[in-house]
């Protein structure tokens, strides 16, 4: 059989001071650096075996944690049960509707190991509380907060202790403007654009 090509896009994750300290890995499907997603749960699986198989994880992560999108069905599917949690973090999708279920869920993953992370975050619920317990990282979108909510939103989730990450900071205004917040973690443009690995997978 010809060998086929696999493709994994990724993107840092910089501290305070610019120092890479993880990455995202994202679906792609070619060389083209965007995104063709038609069904996330394939998606993420995607991801997982390029990952874990068709790349590897020195290849994939050069020992750095990888940050990975998962939705509602995989959270509460078998697949991540097959998974090794070590240097992987859960992204929970805020499409994720955060029922007893998946909270149950959540404490039984992080048992396991694995680290979790709130994707997308724009405004605390009563729900997202009962969750934030378990959550090690907090995704804060950007483009969806002006300054005096984004500094709400920050106020109120320092209690919880746990790792605060700017998204999508397009500017260096921006990445001094959420450290001065306290935020700790940054992700974006102006850190670096996503690059995408490749590499022939020989198929059997």
């Amino acid at each position: 059989m010809p060998d086929s090509e696999v493709f994994l896009g990724r993107q840092p994750i910089v501290d305070r001071q610019l120092e890479l300290v993880a990455y995202e890995l994202l679906f792609r499907s070619s060389l083209e650096n965007r995104a063709r997603v038609v069904d996330e749960q394939v998606a993420t699986a995607t991801v997982l075996r390029h990952m874990f198989v068709d790349l590897g994880l020195v290849t994939a992560l050069a020992g750095h944690p990888g940050f990975v999108n998962v939705g509602e069905r995989l959270l509460m599917g078998p697949l991540l049960d097959a998974v090794p949690p070590a240097q992987l973090v859960l992204e929970l999708l805020e499409t994720i509707a955060i029922t007893p279920a998946v909270v149950r869920r959540c404490r039984a993953l992080k048992r396991r190991g694995f680290k979790l992370a709130l994707d997308d975050l724009t405004e605390l619920s009563a729900a997202h509380r009962k969750l934030l317990p378990l959550i090690d990282y907090v995704k804060l979108e950007l483009p969806a907060l002006d300054a005096n909510r984004l500094a709400q939103l920050v106020h109120e989730l320092k209690p919880y202790h746990l790792q605060l990450l700017a998204e999508k900071v397009d500017s260096r205004e921006v990445f001094e403007r959420c450290r001065a917040l306290g935020i700790d973690l940054f992700q974006g443009y102006y850190v670096e654009r996503p690059t995408v690995l490749s590499r022939q997978r020989s198929r059997s």
